[in-house]
């Protein structure tokens, strides 16, 4: 995940934040869950950002969005309990963590949203990613590089 990628991914969740009268924060990781860029909005809850941060090093830990973490848990939690026992941070359930893919399909990270309604949260996290892939494809690095 290269520096520009993240805060373009910033960017354009701040702006549809802002289209939309949200105060969120956003966390972009990646591929290992380490932090690349952050942001807190003004007026958004303090806590907010290590939710987001818990989101995005989630989705990349488990490989699928954050969201989707719920149906595991619940099917099989013992294995989430020895997988959250390992991890360096508590995972989450919480929707907004959604995962970042190159080119090829590769993870290269993933983004957290938190702030708004779950539903919000995804909303401009996917928003932003979907953004970047149609458009912005060169800037997300190719497998193997810019991680």
């Amino acid at each position: 995940m290269r520096l520009e990628t993240a805060q373009r991914l910033l960017a354009s969740v701040h702006a549809a934040a802002t289209e939309s009268s949200l105060r969120v924060s956003i966390v972009v990781v990646d591929a290992r869950g380490i932090e690349v860029a952050s942001a807190r909005m003004d007026e958004a809850t303090w806590f907010t950002l290590g939710i987001a941060r818990s989101k995005a090093r989630s989705a990349v830990a488990f490989g699928r969005p954050s969201a989707d973490l719920g149906a595991m848990r619940e099917a099989h939690p013992d294995v989430w309990r020895l997988a959250d026992d390992q991890l360096p941070f508590e995972a989450t359930t919480l929707p907004g963590g959604i995962l970042v893919h190159d080119a090829e399909g590769a993870v290269v990270g993933a983004i957290g949203v938190s702030g708004a309604a779950p539903e919000e949260d995804v909303r401009v996290a996917q928003g932003a990613v979907s953004d970047l892939a149609a458009g912005h494809d060169s800037d997300v690095p190719s497998r193997g590089t810019g991680l």
